[in-house]
């Protein structure tokens, strides 16, 4: 009889955030767990540890609570929502600690670009794919509005109004298959969904 260790890390976010925790998860590596809160806080954990090595608080970063949060472009950025915006972040993470400023975090993150969805409105969930190098970011608002972004050119490239009933609580896109190859053309397709509105599927390229 074979016996298995089961090794595994406790992360206890209830510790590390003070609010409603709204985002969870792993970088594109499986190196980093990242979780986000309606207390304003973004915090960054290593895979084998229980402390954050990245923490952005405060006000001062997120004038409201953090909707939606990830990796983006291969672990490149840190993608987030807040308010009516979409914030993207560069980073660089250090877990290393000084034994006479052991409380200092060596880690640095830095604001690199800004997108705000037409009309204003708050954001109430995004999607972009980490799997691969996307430039294609979709967002949906409390006006029942989901538009699409293309940050290669740094702007709305496209919406569609009324996409649902009530605002759009998910979108999910094509992420890929290390199983299975799958042809170009379905890339190109997204799932939306509301409460009490079951679930849509739709074409970038048409945008119906």
């Amino acid at each position: 009889m074979h016996e298995y260790t089961k090794k595994y890390t406790i992360f206890t976010l209830s510790k590390g955030h003070d609010g409603a925790v709204t985002s969870i998860g792993w970088s594109h590596n499986r190196n980093w767990l990242l979780s986000a809160s309606e207390d304003k806080t973004l915090k960054i954990w290593p895979a084998q540890g229980t402390e954050p090595a990245l923490e952005l608080v405060g006000d001062d970063t997120f004038s409201k609570p953090i909707r939606s949060a990830q990796f983006y472009y291969m672990d490149k950025f840190i993608l987030m929502s807040s308010g009516p915006s979409l914030q993207l972040f560069a980073y660089h993470l250090d877990t290393s600690r000084d034994d006479i400023k052991r409380y200092k975090q060596r880690s640095v993150c830095k604001l690199v670009g800004k997108f705000q969805m037409t009309p204003s409105t708050e954001v109430t969930c995004l999607s972009a794919v980490n799997e691969f190098y996307s430039h294609i970011v979709l967002a949906s608002g409390s006006n029942r509005m989901v538009e699409v972004f293309d940050f290669n050119v740094g702007c709305s490239v496209a919406a569609i109004p009324d996409a649902h009933c009530r605002a759009v609580h998910q979108i999910v896109q094509n992420k890929g298959s290390v199983f299975s190859t799958q042809g170009s053309d379905a890339y190109n397709l997204f799932l939306t969904t509301a409460v009490t509105d079951g679930i849509k599927l739709w074409d970038l390229r048409t945008v119906r």
